[in-house]
């Protein structure tokens, strides 16, 4: 079965835990401990929290995301690009488009 779920980006990491308890009572997801961060920026920064040194970055575990570019086009991993996914999980320093959701 598909473990994989679409975060929108304007969630904050309060709903994204409470979303994965509900569903879940053996998965988790590593990210920070304020539940009042929002995804979006959490996961832009690469998502540091408590549990880097054993489970990494939160951004080690987007394995999609959807972006509207300048064009006005809705673009997925796929369409955008490796370069382009890696700097939306924090690896750039600047403003590429509109991060809509991420797949983790």
């Amino acid at each position: 079965a598909d473990q994989s779920a679409w975060i929108s980006a304007g969630a904050t990491l309060g709903e994204v835990y409470y979303g994965i308890w509900q569903k879940s009572k053996n998965h988790g997801f590593p990210a920070g401990v304020c539940p009042t961060v929002g995804v979006g920026g959490h996961l832009s920064g690469a998502g540091y929290g408590n549990m880097v040194r054993k489970y990494g970055l939160s951004v080690d575990y987007v394995v999609d995301a959807k972006i509207v570019n300048v064009k006005g086009q809705i673009l997925d991993r796929k369409s955008m690009g490796e370069d382009l996914f890696w700097a939306i999980r924090g690896g750039g320093g600047a403003s590429f488009g509109v991060v809509l959701g991420y797949k983790v």
